[in-house]
């Protein structure tokens, strides 16, 4: 299914009141920053359809504060082995589901930019790199640091700045409590950080 403008605009409405049911107010505040990001992103780096990327950002976090049983039932129902995915990331492979169940809601490219948006992709697509940068830049770490405009800038500029950027956190964030580092997430630390030095 590829949704049509129409039908983008038409989601965007319904989630924008719908989403704040499932989440904090603070988590809620996360998702529009990350929304608007995803936007702003998709318009400097030749995404297609911006407001679908806006979407993408409104959707992405729906289940992040699911208990555990709400994502291995879905996990169950859909079939999907998540062996080996931390859980810190969990929710990123039962939002998708939990969107197709409950509101019959799926488009292919925003499933695929929803689950990578927290392990990274070693293939990823423009709206999935578009999605995981912009989680790092509407993340309460970047919300409260003097460099967020310049990030964000650098961003801009080139896509690779705020994925290593989200890479490199995530990875010192992980070590920091001793917690288990998917390989996804190095892989996609060690490609956006070749990308920096061959420019």
């Amino acid at each position: 299914m590829n949704l049509t403008p129409t039908q983008v605009n038409d989601w965007i409405q319904f989630f924008q009141k719908e989403i704040p049911n499932h989440v904090t107010d603070t988590r809620w505040q996360h998702i529009l920053r990350v929304a608007s990001y995803a936007k702003e992103l998709a318009l400097a780096h030749g995404y297609e359809d911006p407001d679908k990327a806006y979407l993408a950002g409104l959707c992405h976090d729906i289940t992040k504060q699911k208990k555990m049983d709400v994502h291995q039932s879905l996990f169950t129902e859909f079939n999907l082995d998540t062996n080996g995915i931390p859980f810190q990331a969990l929710h990123a492979y039962s939002a998708p589901l939990f969107l197709k169940k409950n509101y019959d809601f799926y488009d292919q490219e925003i499933q695929s930019a929803i689950q990578n948006h927290t392990l990274g992709n070693p293939k990823p697509a423009l709206l999935d790199q578009i999605l995981y940068a912009a989680d790092f830049l509407g993340s309460d770490y970047c919300y409260r640091n003097l460099d967020l405009e310049e990030w964000f800038q650098k961003t801009k500029e080139n896509l690779d700045f705020g994925i290593f950027m989200k890479a490199f956190q995530t990875i010192s964030f992980l070590m920091e409590k001793k917690e288990i580092i998917h390989p996804y997430t190095f892989y996609t630390y060690n490609q956006s950080l070749l990308s920096l030095k061959e420019i």
